[in-house]
């Protein structure tokens, strides 16, 4: 459809600068009567095609007006369609979060023997067990 009105508008442009320049033409050096008949004919032929023309066109112009309008009906249909997507998915979320079995607090245990630190056999050679062991081990190794 769009490239029918493409065509036609072409062809009508054509149309135009053809008789403008017939005129243009005629002003310049004007022509024997005949010729002037029809110059007139052909400009009263184009004048009488414009409404027809003009009718084409906003035709075309309110098809094209429809489908935004379309198009903007359909996207304000999916922005409230996710508008009420989003609520639900709230609401849901509600209702799992007041209907979460509560769960039984364990009494928080600590555990002893963790509070005393590794176990260092001394008794073994080659385990440190002081500080001044480290230090003087670290320094040994050039630290």
């Amino acid at each position: 459809m769009l490239r029918r009105h493409n065509r036609i508008r072409i062809k009508w442009r054509n149309q135009q600068k053809r008789l403008t320049q017939r005129w243009d033409d005629w002003f310049a050096d004007p022509i024997d009567l005949a010729d002037a008949r029809e110059l007139v004919t052909d400009t009263r032929q184009f004048l009488a095609d414009v409404p027809a023309h003009t009718s084409f066109t906003n035709a075309q112009l309110l098809e094209i007006m429809m489908a935004q309008d379309f198009q903007d009906l359909t996207g304000q249909v999916i922005k409230r369609m996710m508008d009420v997507i989003q609520e639900i998915e709230r609401q849901l979320l509600m209702v799992l979060l007041e209907n979460i079995p509560e769960q039984e607090s364990r009494p928080k245990r600590e555990n002893q023997s963790l509070l005393n630190g590794p176990q260092v056999d001394t008794s073994k050679a080659g385990v440190v067990a002081s500080q001044d062991q480290v230090d003087d081990l670290l320094d040994s190794l050039g630290f």
